[in-house]
């Protein structure tokens, strides 16, 4: 099996609310990368998320899909299709949330070794719309040290 490569991972989201709240989220981690099976797989620690743990993330997309899991503290996963919908549970310490996402722009610049991904999405929360949103991801190769 293929070595899982060091990379860059920077992530920024923003979040506004019906009532014109904006709030945004910035994380930078280092993560491994890997491309297989025609798909590309990123793993990195998602700083932030939570004050009681850690967040293991997995990027999982190919040109006409993303999918984001989480693992640890939380328990999530969201998937992202063109004008598609999805829904999950978003498993946290104090209970269970019902989310609906609706994907209202999927954009991927996969043609160069730094990949650009955007999304913009509405999100519902037990069948209420919570917010509009954007994703911003950034994954760059880490550059090897010497020995």
């Amino acid at each position: 099996m293929k070595e899982m490569n060091p990379v860059f991972v920077r992530v920024k989201g923003v979040q506004k609310t019906p009532d014109g709240e904006e709030n945004t989220i910035s994380t930078e981690s280092q993560g491994r990368y890997i491309f297989r099976g025609g798909k590309h797989y990123v793993l990195y620690e998602e700083k932030g998320l939570t004050e009681n743990g850690k967040v293991t993330a997995t990027l999982k997309f190919d040109e006409s899909k993303l999918t984001l899991l989480r693992h640890g503290a939380v328990e999530q996963t969201m998937e992202f299709l063109p004008r598609g919908e999805s829904r999950s549970l978003y498993r946290t310490p104090i209970g269970n949330l019902s989310l609906a996402v609706r994907t209202e722009f999927l954009g991927m610049d996969l043609s160069t070794e730094v990949k650009k991904l955007t999304v913009e999405y509405s999100l519902a929360m037990e069948g209420v719309h919570q917010s509009k949103n954007s994703l911003f991801i950034e994954v760059s190769p880490l550059l090897a040290e010497n020995d």
